[in-house]
């Protein structure tokens, strides 16, 4: 059987890697997140978009990814998603004075 091949630089590509790296099967990962192999061979495949923040969370959680790892895999999959990184948005939230340094700085950019 031919090995599959992944589009290289892809959110995909990366996620197939991260499983092998942390020695999961990707039937046995796809079973411990509660997802069919179906639908996580559609992610690595861009078939559809990589994960919700919410599963993010629990894949990072799953596989013990360090620091790194996690800042990784959220750039990755928020740009395969048109979102702004999982770790980004928990960091801003409720917190208004950064929100307003953003604003305040996207002001004098203009």
């Amino acid at each position: 059987m031919a090995k599959a091949k992944y589009e290289e630089g892809s959110f995909g590509a990366y996620f197939v890697e991260l499983i092998k790296q942390h020695n999961y099967s990707q039937a046995d990962f796809a079973k411990d997140i509660g997802v069919s192999k179906t639908y996580l061979v559609d992610i690595f495949h861009g078939r559809v978009k990589p994960p919700t923040p919410e599963m993010q969370e629990k894949i990072v959680t799953m596989l013990g990814l360090e620091e790194k790892e996690k800042i990784d895999f959220f750039s990755k999959a928020a740009i395969g998603r048109s979102e702004l990184p999982k770790d980004i948005v928990d960091f801003l939230s409720g917190n208004q004075s950064e929100i307003d340094n953003i604003r305040e700085r996207m002001r004098v950019l203009r």
